[in-house]
């Protein structure tokens, strides 16, 4: 029985050891799909934290789950650390979930509109046709209710239209991070396409019908050829954690993920991670006491 105990304590202390010298604690981060902003974002975060002298005891590991929903169930039930969700399950399922809290939200995703239509403003009346990304079928059943009669067409990360001859439809619609390369390429490829403001009907109706969406104007010079304000909607994802997830440790990962803002080559969807963009939600979401000190919520 000694002789059992000896070797049970010898385990343990074995398993301390190779713990102390060549394991580090994981923090899992809950993403979509491998193709998903989420999961880019998280494995850029999980490399800067790694490269960095912030901390060497911890590691993010990221982990996809398709439902934002179950992220938040598993983030609840303490089986991994930290969940990115976005804007739209953040405003209906938080609440049911009064032990987790917001630590910050993230890169701002813009509702784009490029067309070869006359004049600066999207124009309900003089739209005939539509090319809609599968990620703003949001824009397009308020389009629809709207104006029904308009012809719309599909695509995704699957099926990218050729456009080497230039665009079949009016306009192109998509939600994608600010400051997309693709955006300046095709502006320079395809002289007769610019990007289109929202008009002041078709704003209010998808914030109606959506209020997880808020106004925007992205300054000039954000693109190429772009002389004025563009005005429209956007979203920011959400990065949650539980409501017991240390302070020192939330404080750390905030610096780091708002420092990316003033790096040399920041990856896109860090390049605008502002303090300032979560003023908009200081009552909308419950934050994380150490983002509410960053933040100077009071």
């Amino acid at each position: 029985m000694k002789l059992i105990f000896k070797i049970f304590i010898l385990l343990l202390l074995f398993c301390s050891i190779s713990v102390t010298l060549w394991g580090r604690q994981q923090n899992i981060i809950l993403t979509g799909s491998q193709k998903s902003g989420s999961y880019i974002f998280a494995n850029e975060l999980a490399r800067l934290w790694t490269s960095s002298e912030t901390s060497r005891k911890v590691e993010f590991v990221i982990r996809p789950e398709i439902l934002p929903k179950g992220r938040l169930i598993q983030l609840e039930n303490n089986r991994v650390t930290l969940a990115i969700i976005d804007a739209a399950t953040a405003h209906t399922d938080l609440k049911k979930h009064p032990g987790l809290r917001v630590l910050t939200v993230l890169w701002q995703n813009w509702l784009y509109v490029m067309g070869t239509v006359p004049g600066p403003i999207l124009s309900l009346e003089s739209t005939q046709t539509l090319l809609v990304h599968d990620n703003t079928f949001y824009f397009a059943q308020v389009w629809n209710n709207l104006s029904p009669h308009t012809k719309i067409n599909w695509f995704n990360i699957e099926s990218i239209p050729d456009f080497s001859e230039g665009f079949s439809e009016e306009v192109l619609a998509f939600t994608g991070p600010v400051h997309l390369k693709e955006v300046n390429d095709w502006l320079e490829q395809f002289p007769g396409i610019h990007l289109l403001s929202l008009d002041q009907q078709l704003i209010q109706a998808l914030q109606t019908k959506f209020s997880w969406l808020i106004t925007q104007k992205l300054p000039p010079n954000t693109y190429l050829y772009q002389t004025e304000d563009l005005e429209g909607v956007a979203w920011y994802p959400v990065l949650v954690v539980r409501n017991d997830f240390s302070q020192e440790r939330a404080k750390k990962l905030l610096n780091l993920i708002f420092a990316q803002s003033k790096a040399l080559n920041p990856n896109v969807l860090f390049q605008n991670i502002l303090r300032a963009n979560n003023i908009a939600y200081k009552n909308v979401y419950d934050y994380h006491t150490a983002a509410k000190k960053i933040f100077r919520f009071k």
